[in-house]
């Protein structure tokens, strides 16, 4: 199993060794419920950040120390100032480091670019559906929710209907 840590603090070290300067990082999380992502980054109201990986990336020895780092050095730019989209600044530092070092890091990676051909994102089924008795409208969720428990307290955005089990 790749070391966390380990990889989080070289990663770091590395975004500093070319002059960008990451966030301060409260907490790092490994993931093992994570199915459709690699990472993420949160920020605390006190300005910290709190970074997660998902633990596929650390326990399987098909995805390469490098493609961990990846994920990781992902979620680090996300703690650059004005980098918590994937847009702007967050770009412009991915490119910039990609070229240093050879990376590809970029907004969405699937599992054949981390070295798992056979990886497939493991998508929950759909368990709850409901539909408005007005419209027609179809709503789906994977998981129990505030509205799969009460969906008789809500009506349908469209029309105002009102929901039943389908």
């Amino acid at each position: 199993m790749k070391d966390l840590q380990s990889l989080g603090a070289i990663c770091i070290k590395e975004l500093e060794d070319v002059g960008l300067k990451p966030g301060k990082i409260k907490a790092w999380h490994i993931n093992d419920r994570a199915r459709t992502r690699w990472g993420q980054c949160r920020k605390n109201p006190d300005g910290t950040f709190e970074i997660e990986i998902a633990k596929q990336l650390l326990v399987d020895d098909r995805i390469s120390e490098k493609a961990c780092k990846e994920t990781i050095l992902h979620e680090l730019l996300h703690t650059c100032p004005g980098c918590m989209k994937h847009t702007g600044m967050w770009k412009t530092y991915a490119r910039y480091i990609n070229s240093l070092y050879g990376y590809k890091i970029k907004r969405v990676t699937l599992g054949k670019e981390k070295g798992v051909e056979n990886y497939e994102a493991k998508q929950q089924p759909v368990k709850y559906v409901y539909i408005c008795e007005v419209c027609g409208a179809v709503v789906k969720r994977k998981r129990e929710s505030n509205f799969t428990r009460n969906y008789k307290q809500y009506r349908c955005g469209r029309c105002g209907g009102r929901f039943r089990k389908g």
